[in-house]
């Protein structure tokens, strides 16, 4: 397990320039994020059914440890419900983690059974991205309670979102999303819906290993078997405000399902994406916007021209979406929405023009290619016959690439492309192109097509045709 409870402080990206646009604006390397300005701290706080703050460390309860078999090597870590500990098995010669209910709650006849039955919802889910649970101690007379499990050395993906730095690095976070996705798909198939899905509650090991922890709020939405305590009634608001669903932070129980879970996994990636959750401010605040279902795009939430792939934005509003039947209709869907998009390489950022920019101009040297998505730009080229003005060619709308034959070519631009309004365009730059060429059958194959373009291109310049490269 780890320390850490709560979200780092943020760690500035370092950014990787690969050149200078005409303007004196820099173009970001493909392995920068320049939309990603560092994590935000956003903390646990529940809305309802919050443990009030420990007045004391609960002693460590565990029949090993009173026996002498277990010895006892600190605590680690803290959360809502209790303390995690790590142990030594003298027997077994392993650590293990030991989590112990906080003295105040144990006293709590329904909060202590909360306890148990969070113990064994995570032992009965048996799943290589849940936490294993080896036993589960119980002392009604003096109303304590632990379980241990299997120790975890690594780091939340809090931290690992606050350290990302570069497209390698949202990789990694995607394929834990999608390892998380996989546990879910398994809990929900059982009826248990985890309700408390965020950044501090996936724990990620040294050699990739990925758990799902922290399932005290879970809901047994069809099977009750594996628990003993009441089922919440309506109105009752737990989890993580942050990264609720609007039906969650109704407290709607009754509509509650594994689309919820959806919701908070679209949350964490735009926690991913932007450095903080949807939903910011104060608790009250916050909830009320959760309730609404309010929040901003993961492309408007940062002051930057530049934004994140279109396709993962799109991904997170599909998650996101306030009706449950909009969003994903199962976590194997999100991961292998999540999957594909690791397949296909999407990663090129979208920014954004204000109108009159010059984005490409005529003589320079071309570093990236572009694809307009939405707004529109004029084709300019110089008139040879009074080098101070220039001719318009043609203009490019939604859909249209521009500036790729100059990279191919390996010459100047041929032409200047300036915004006549606002334009969002995703930007290629040069590396992955040349890296697109270079590592596949696909890329060849476009290198081909742009070739015989160029030659065409030639052979039409003397009749005045242009082309924006």
């Amino acid at each position: 397990m780890s320390g850490n409870t709560g979200d780092d402080k943020a760690i500035a990206p370092t950014l990787v320039v690969a050149g200078t646009q005409p303007d004196g604006s820099r173009l970001d390397a493909y392995d920068a994020l320049p939309w990603f300005e560092g994590a935000q701290r956003d903390d646990a706080s529940m809305a309802a059914a919050a443990a009030p703050a420990w007045t004391q460390a609960p002693a460590t309860f565990h029949p090993g440890v009173q026996s002498g078999r277990m010895r006892d090597e600190g605590e680690i870590a803290r959360g809502g419900m209790g303390s995690i500990h790590r142990l030594y098995d003298l027997d077994l010669r392993r650590r293990v983690a030991l989590k112990v209910i906080d003295p105040a709650l144990a006293a709590d006849a329904s909060m202590r059974q909360r306890f148990i039955d969070e113990a064994r919802i995570t032992g009965a889910l048996t799943h290589p991205n849940i936490v294993p649970v080896h036993d589960l101690a119980v002392d009604d007379e003096h109303r304590r309670a632990s379980y241990t499990m299997k120790l975890v050395d690594g780091r939340t993906l809090t931290e690992l979102i606050a350290m990302q730095a570069s497209q390698r690095d949202v990789e990694r976070i995607l394929q834990v999303l999608a390892s998380v996705c996989d546990a879910l798909a398994y809990s929900h198939s059982r009826g248990i819906v985890h309700r408390d899905l965020k950044p501090d509650n996936i724990m990620v090991g040294e050699f990739g290993e990925v758990y799902l922890m922290d399932w005290g709020c879970a809901l047994a939405t069809t099977e009750r078997t594996l628990v003993d305590g009441e089922q919440d009634v309506e109105g009752t608001v737990a989890g993580t405000v942050r990264y609720m669903a609007p039906e969650q932070a109704r407290g709607e129980i009754g509509r509650i399902d594994a689309r919820t879970d959806i919701f908070s996994m679209g949350a964490i990636l735009y926690k991913a994406l932007t450095g903080q959750a949807p939903y910011m401010g104060p608790m009250d605040d916050a909830l009320a916007a959760a309730q609404r279902c309010e929040y901003r795009s993961p492309d408007e939430s940062g002051g930057v021209a530049v934004k994140p792939p279109p396709m993962l934005t799109a991904i997170v509003k599909k998650a996101m979406a306030c009706e449950p039947a909009d969003r994903y209709q199962s976590a194997a869907d999100l991961a292998q929405e999540l999957r594909a998009f690791l397949r296909g390489g999407n990663w090129f950022p979208l920014h954004v023009f204000a109108a009159g920019r010059v984005i490409v101009r005529e003589g320079d040297r071309a570093d990236a290619a572009y694809i307009i998505t939405a707004g529109s730009c004029e084709v300019r080229k110089r008139d040879p016959e009074h080098p101070g003005c220039s001719i318009a060619l043609r203009v490019l709308k939604a859909g249209d690439v521009f500036g790729e034959t100059a990279i191919f070519a390996d010459s100047p631009r041929s032409a200047s492309v300036v915004a006549l309004e606002d334009v969002s365009a995703v930007v290629v730059d040069r590396a992955s192109l040349e890296d697109l060429v270079r590592n596949t059958y696909l890329g060849r194959f476009v290198k081909a097509m742009a070739d015989r373009f160029l030659e065409l291109e030639a052979k039409g310049r003397q009749a005045g045709a242009g082309s924006p490269r």
